[in-house]
């Protein structure tokens, strides 16, 4: 089985209407060996969204995640594994670039419990149910 090298993989991102508002699907791929590496779902809301931590200018992670065997936080990854390699935090820089490009001033990420360190360490703060930056 070969290894999956860094310079093999490409972000790449597909834009769609979601519930009235747009998504973009931000992906990590080998392309060359049909394999996905990661993806996040960045929205867009609509204006008809509701909730008390989101406004017009406000712009949602709904998911993040990177495949592979799951590697504990603080744990080194083997060479099999794409967690803890960088991929997680190149997919939601994208995502803080697009959202700042389309003029959003705020980034909210829908995170699990396990994973709000992460976020903290990436310059995210509690925001209600949400981490929250600043773009």
């Amino acid at each position: 089985k070969e290894k999956v090298l860094p310079e093999n993989i490409e972000i790449r991102e597909e834009v769609y209407e979601a519930s009235g508002g747009k998504e973009i699907f931000i992906s990590a791929e080998d392309f060359e060996r049909e394999i996905l590496i990661g993806y996040l779902r960045l929205r867009f809301p609509s204006e008809k969204f509701f909730r008390p931590e989101i406004d017009s200018e406000t712009a949602l992670v709904r998911e993040l995640h990177v495949y592979g065997p799951e590697v504990p936080i603080g744990q080194t990854a083997n060479e099999n594994a794409f967690q803890h390699r960088g991929f997680g935090k190149k997919l939601l820089s994208r995502a803080e670039e697009i959202s700042k490009e389309n003029g959003y001033k705020k980034l909210l990420v829908l995170s699990g419990i396990g994973a709000k360190e992460y976020y903290k360490k990436l310059g995210y703060d509690y925001e209600g149910a949400y981490m929250r930056k600043f773009l």
